[in-house]
Order: C-alpha cells, then sequence, then structure tokens
C-alpha cells in the first residue's frame, strides 16, 4: 500500500491546510497489487513520475542448479527499475534488489537470484503493466499506444511477443460474460496479426486471457475449444470485428 497525496507523494501523516488554517485530507490509500514485498521509499521527480523502493519479503528461492529450497543469504543484486501501472495519470515506477542466495548442497555453493511472480527476468515492466499495456492495444494500434504511453515501438511489440501463446490459468479465470477477439497488426503496412484475447467478469473487470499467434480459423478454434465447459457456459457475447475467422469460430464453439 502507498499514500498518494492529491498534490503529490507527500509523509504519512502529513496534512494540507486551507486558506482559513483548517486542516484538509488529501490524501488517498493506493494498493500497489504486487505480493510479497515491503514499501521502503516513496520519491517523486519534477515531471511528477513516482519512483517506490520495495523490498521482497519472501524467504529463500531454488537453487538453478540442483531445485533444491535455499535460504542462506548471500546479499543482494544491483537495483532494477521497473515501470509499473500507471498512478492518477502519472509514471510508477518500481525499484528492488532481488535477493542472492547460496546453495550449500552444490560443488562451490553457486548462488541463485531470487524471482518474484510479479515481474519476468529482463524484462523493463512489471506483469501488471504488460497486461495494462495489451489492454490498450484494444481498437488501437502499436503505434497509438507507444505515442501515449511515450514507450517504444519495439518495446510494445516485445512484450505481445512474450505473451504469445502464453498458458492460460483457466482456475483463475472465475465467470467470464463477455469475451473479446481483437487483431492487432504487428507492423505498420504488414497482414501479419495476432489476436489478443479479453474477458469482461460479471463485475465489470477486463482481462486480457491470451494472445494468439495470427488470426487464422484454426487458431482461434483451437484456443475456443480448449476453453473449460463451466467458463463457455457462462459467456454471453462475443464482441469481435466482422472478420469471418472469429465470427464463424466463436458461434461453433
Amino acid at each position: 500500500m502507498v499514500v498518494w497525496d492529491l498534490l503529490g507523494y507527500e509523509t504519512v501523516g502529513r496534512a494540507k491546510r486551507d486558506q482559513e488554517g483548517q486542516a484538509i485530507n488529501a490524501q488517498i490509500t493506493i494498493s500497489l497489487d504486487i505480493p510479497d514485498v515491503r514499501v521502503l521509499d516513496i520519491g517523486q521527480n519534477d515531471r511528477g513520475d513516482c519512483t517506490i523502493t520495495v523490498e521482497s519479503t519472501l524467504e529463500g528461492t531454488k537453487c538453478r542448479k540442483c531445485g533444491r529450497e535455499i535460504r542462506e543469504l548471500h546479499g543482494v543484486d544491483e537495483w532494477i527499475t521497473l515501470r509499473h501501472l500507471p498512478i492518477l495519470s502519472r509514471r510508477v515506477y518500481i525499484r528492488v534488489r532481488p535477493k542472492r542466495y547460496r546453495c550449500p548442497w552444490c560443488e562451490g555453493g553457486p548462488t541463485t537470484t531470487q524471482q518474484l511472480a510479479w515481474y519476468a527476468p529482463k524484462s523493463p515492466h512489471t506483469k501488471a503493466y504488460e497486461k495494462y499495456l495489451l489492454l490498450q492495444l484494444v481498437h488501437a494500434t502499436i503505434e497509438d499506444v507507444s505515442i501515449k504511453e511515450e514507450i517504444g515501438y519495439k518495446a510494445i511489440e516485445a512484450i505481445v511477443d512474450r505473451w504469445i501463446s502464453g498458458e492460460v490459468k483457466w482456475a483463475e479465470v472465475k465467470r467470464v460474460q463477455i469475451l473479446g477477439l481483437d487483431e492487432i497488426a504487428l507492423k505498420k503496412g504488414h497482414r501479419d496479426f495476432v489476436v489478443i484475447v479479453t474477458a469482461r467478469s460479471a463485475t465489470g473487470e477486463v482481462r486480457v486471457l491470451a494472445v494468439l499467434p495470427d488470426r487464422k480459423k484454426q487458431t482461434v478454434r483451437q484456443f475456443l475449444e480448449a476453453m473449460p465447459k463451466r467458463v463457455k457456459r457462462a459467456i454471453r457475447t462475443v464482441c469481435t470485428d466482422m472478420y469471418e475467422g472469429f465470427t464463424m469460430r466463436s458461434r461453433k464453439c
């Protein structure tokens, strides 16, 4: 959790005062939606961008060689900075130093960096921000999102590539009422498409289910047929363009 002052980040407990000197509440508390971390510090630059420094609250990791659970702390890696979901239209960055642990069983005592679930190794973004960018691509182009978010065109392409054919965790998908199938052109002027599959729940929450590698009928059919029956039964509406590969497959499944 972080405390956001409506005029910027402020120290917890500090109050603003109106023109008559009366204390006013200008702070709200916002959840980071990042598991297993503790907030250490919050900073803000001249542009209003926020950097939130955190540390992992998890102890231990699995050795990269033998796979055993190891808990002997060997220090920390260099700082990494990851772009996260915006707050009140301001950029947010998460800063963390991953923990390293030494294996007492492997020869030479190799060390392993702790991997946290909310970001992928070597990615400059949190997974939550990558999902946010994918949702921004619905009814838009990569160039549109690149300009809006001030992020490189190739960086967005790389995010799409990382999410292609990722395994859907159907156990985490509750009740889907509206399914969306949206094609995205990967390169300007080319006919190379991927399909972003989104789901809207009964509560109105929209999430990315999958990124399909192309818009071929067979690809769409395989995805729809792989959906659990409980998910299919709950779907009331399928939103898509008039591309035949989408409309025909969604009616049949």
